[in-house]
């Protein structure tokens, strides 16, 4: 009786792919089975730059896998939520291997930087199919919960009573939650890393007995505010920006996969907003013109124009706004404006995509035209001389 061996190995981005199938005789059962590896890559959000990496470990360095296989037209579970790590080295982990004594090597020939889980699962090679699900980043106890189940399009977030709150995320320009308004310095550096939930979902993976690659959506929405001076500002006041807020923005969400990873997948309700309020420069010799005042993650939602042009007040903008308050002196300056209108909307009740996946920045340009005089005189209405003969 011969028996067959076929190593499953977690996603290990820069191991090499290993051999095929392998046939392993009960007289040579001591043979160290050779495992398998995954690959991952984190699909970028568009509108980046070159900081926007594609490694996955840039962003997070353990994610979670749920996996089934097919055998005699049953599915049986081969991965649930099970904790996947990058290693660099062959050390104690974080999260994966973090109960000393214990290392990858422990079960894996390790012989480069690479993603590992422990308990090494094996290919069956009786399996007509597998499927393959993963999210980042990795929770112990996921909250809001995930469902995923085999024949699933992909993993769940949360549901109609279990929601994911993403007021509590951090602006990256200080790296708090976006709900702390004051005190938030601006920055001159896009940011990437170091939000508490970028969520990423894998696309399920169907592939049998060689490299799973496993490749990684954003599936929120990023949004950058900067704050410019406009170049026809020439005056030498000083230009002080004390107040720049973007209201109503979706607060609550839960999320099914919805065709694709582009398409919106939320279902989201209630509103926070994001406000940065103090005193900072755009003009004066140390200043913070071209700085960001926020880069946070939003759930993706469609803005509808509901105003044209600046506004004195907020009454009409019942959909999102933004308010911008600046000083010149002792002359305060503020409006409000429809956010759709801001990213280029003229006409109402036309709609603007935050996309799932994408980034978004808005640049606020601040600087008003100043006051100008100019003077002519009219000139003397001059009447017809009168010529008086005196005798």
């Amino acid at each position: 009786m011969k028996k067959s061996y076929l190593i499953l190995a977690a996603v290990a981005g820069l191991f090499a792919s290993c051999s095929s199938d392998v046939l392993v005789d009960e007289t040579s059962q001591n043979e160290a089975p050779k495992p398998f590896t995954f690959e991952t890559f984190a699909e970028k959000a568009t509108r980046a730059d070159e900081a926007n990496s594609t490694n996955l470990y840039d962003f997070y360095k353990t994610f979670d896998v749920y996996g089934w296989k097919t055998v005699a037209s049953a599915d049986q579970a081969v991965f649930a939520h099970v904790p996947v790590g990058h290693f660099t080295s062959d050390t104690q982990g974080e999260v994966v291997y973090s109960t000393a004594p214990a290392k990858p090597s422990d079960e894996w020939t390790f012989s480069a930087a690479g993603w590992f889980y422990e308990n090494v699962r094996y290919w069956d090679k009786v399996a007509s199919g597998y499927q393959f699900f993963a999210i980042a980043p990795y929770e112990a106890t996921p909250a809001p919960a995930l469902a995923i189940a085999a024949g699933d399009a992909n993993i769940a977030i949360g549901s109609s009573s279990d929601k994911y709150d993403i007021s509590t995320e951090k602006n990256l320009v200080n790296g708090v939650a976006v709900t702390t308004t004051t005190g938030i310095t601006p920055i001159a550096d896009k940011k990437y890393f170091g939000f508490n939930k970028d969520y990423m979902l894998a696309d399920k993976s169907t592939t049998k007995n060689t490299v799973v690659t496993l490749n990684f959506h954003h599936i929120l929405t990023k949004l950058n505010v900067k704050v410019t001076k406009q170049d026809t500002y020439l005056g030498a006041s000083d230009l002080v920006v004390k107040e720049v807020k973007i209201a109503n923005l979706k607060k609550t969400g839960y999320f099914a996969y919805n065709t694709n990873m582009t398409t919106n997948g939320w279902t989201s309700d209630g509103t926070y907003n994001l406000v940065n309020t103090g005193d900072y420069s755009i003009s004066a010799a140390t200043n913070y013109s071209g700085y960001y005042w926020f880069q946070t993650l939003i759930f993706p939602q469609t803005l509808t124009c509901k105003a044209i042009a600046a506004k004195a007040e907020a009454t009409d903008l019942t959909d999102r706004y933004l308010y911008v308050k600046y000083a010149i002196g002792a002359e305060v300056f503020e409006a409000y404006y429809d956010l759709a209108n801001a990213f280029g909307k003229t006409t109402v009740d036309e709609t603007y995509e935050f996309a799932q996946g994408s980034e978004y920045t808005l640049n606020i340009k601040v600087g008003p035209e100043p006051i100008v005089f100019d003077a002519t005189v009219t000139a003397w209405n001059v009447v017809d001389e009168v010529n008086k003969i005196v005798d």
